[in-house]
C-alpha cells in the first residue's frame, strides 16, 4: 500500500512516499517560512521521480500540529484536498511525534521540541516502552524555560531541530472521519 506523509509544522518540510514498509521518496528540506511555495512542487517532483500519480496512494498521513500557523494550514489544506478529491483515507499524527518518530524503535523518555516565536517552544514528553507510547506531557506551547522546568526530574533524551529523525512507520495515527471539520492543533496559549 502506498502512503503519502506530509508535515510542514517546523522549519523542516518533510514529505515522504512509502510503498508498504519501504521509503521510496523523501524530501527533508529546511525552509524559512516558504513551505507554502515548496510543498506542492516537492510532491510533484516525487510523483515524477517515482512514476506515480496521486491516485496511486491509499493512505495520507499529515502532521496536525502543533507548529507554525502557516505551515500547518498549508500541509493540512493540501492533505485534505488530496484526500477529498481522490477519496483517499486521511490520518493525522502529532507533528512533534513525526519529528521524533525515527527514535521510537528505542525505549526511553523523549522530550520533543520545536521552536516557536519569542522564546517559546512547542513541546511534549513521552515514553517509548516495548514499542508502545505513554504520553507524560502532551503537546503544549510554553516559554522554553517553563517547558524545561516542567520536564526536569525525568531522565530524557532531547529531540530538537538539531537531531530530528523521521520514521512515519513508528507513528500513532488517527483516522479522520470528517474532513470538513478537521482543523490544525494550533497551540498559542500557555497551559
Amino acid at each position: 500500500m502506498k502512503t503519502l506523509v506530509l508535515d510542514a509544522s517546523s522549519n523542516i518540510l518533510y514529505i515522504s512516499f512509502y510503498d508498504n514498509n519501504k521509503e521510496i521518496y523523501l524530501i527533508k528540506g529546511e525552509g524559512r517560512n516558504n513551505h507554502s511555495e515548496n510543498l506542492l512542487q516537492a510532491v510533484s517532483a516525487g510523483l515524477d521521480q517515482c512514476n506515480l500519480r496521486l491516485s496511486d496512494f491509499k493512505k495520507i498521513i499529515v502532521g496536525i500540529g502543533p507548529g507554525s500557523y502557516t505551515g500547518l494550514r498549508v500541509a493540512l489544506t493540501v492533505a485534505k484536498m488530496f484526500a477529498w478529491t481522490l477519496e483517499i483515507p486521511l490520518y493525522t499524527a502529532s507533528s512533534l511525534d513525526i519529528l521524533a518518530s525515527g527514535y521510537f524503535n528505542n525505549d526511553g523518555i523523549y522530550a520533543i521540541t520545536s521552536r516557536a516565536k519569542k522564546g517559546h517552544v512547542y513541546g511534549k514528553l513521552l515514553e517509548i516502552k516495548s514499542g508502545g507510547q505513554n504520553v507524560i506531557f502532551d503537546d503544549c506551547f510554553l516559554e522554553t524555560e517553563k517547558f524545561l522546568k516542567k520536564i526536569e526530574g525525568y531522565n530524557y533524551f532531547e529531540v530538537n531541530s538539531d537531531n530530528y529523525r523521521f520514521n512515519p512507520l513508528n507513528l500513532n495515527i488517527h483516522p479522520v472521519s470528517n474532513l470538513h471539520e478537521l482543523t490544525p492543533n494550533y497551540l498559542r496559549s500557555e497551559i
